[in-house]
């Protein structure tokens, strides 16, 4: 079965994440920020976020939306990821953002997979996002078949024809009088990450509530 999931940046605000919590999202991706390694492409909200999902007990990934164009603009987006990641290994993985105008025309599948190849040789899970038709004219490389794929199509189904891991199926999720981008998940990203979280002894794994729930 797949789970739920958002993903957030500075734009969604405040996020409560106990309405999320009730809303059955399971999981959400945090916008960590845009472009190249500045301070100021930040976003303001990521270590916000990220302290709310650890306390929340909700697993996150981390996104960058990117504007690389080529493989050193790359290099300089996954050095921001790194820089605002501090070492943490999100469950959900790491995303790379690709959806911008001004990318069209470039080697894109080249620069992608420049910002995953130094992703990974950090440890980290990586991935790429855009849309169905990105990933049909723009994206169909041989060079991003073994990175995961995160399909954007705003519909019943997703149409993809290729493997994926996610699918983000709409941006009107309401949640607690809110708008959402919703996603879903169809592999266990904290077993491929390494995170998984282990059931201490005695609690039950619904809901670590210490009863013997059945």
């Amino acid at each position: 079965m797949a789970a739920l999931g958002v993903d957030i940046s500075e734009m969604n605000g405040d996020v409560d994440f106990d309405a999320l919590r009730g809303a059955g999202v399971e999981f959400v991706i945090i916008r960590c920020g845009y472009g190249s390694d500045y301070a100021h492409q930040d976003d303001a909200r990521f270590q916000e976020n990220v302290r709310k999902a650890d306390a929340a007990d909700m697993p996150w990934g981390a996104y960058l939306y990117s504007y690389a164009r080529n493989g050193d603009m790359a290099r300089s987006e996954a050095q921001h990821t790194l820089r605002l990641l501090a070492g943490r290994k999100p469950a959900y993985g790491v995303w790379l953002d690709v959806e911008d105008a001004t990318q069209e025309g470039c080697d894109l599948p080249g620069a992608c997979a420049a910002y995953c190849a130094a992703l990974e040789a950090q440890g980290l899970y990586v991935g790429i996002y855009s849309s169905l038709s990105w990933w049909r004219t723009k994206l169909n490389d041989p060079r991003l078949a073994r990175y995961d794929h995160w399909v954007a199509q705003w519909a019943e189904a997703c149409d993809y024809a290729g493997d994926y891991g996610m699918w983000q199926y709409t941006n009107r999720l309401v949640i607690g009088g809110r708008e959402f981008d919703g996603d879903r998940a169809y592999k266990d990203y904290p077993a491929l990450t390494g995170n998984k979280p282990q059931e201490e002894p005695g609690r039950c794994p619904c809901c670590r509530c210490g009863a013997n729930c059945e």
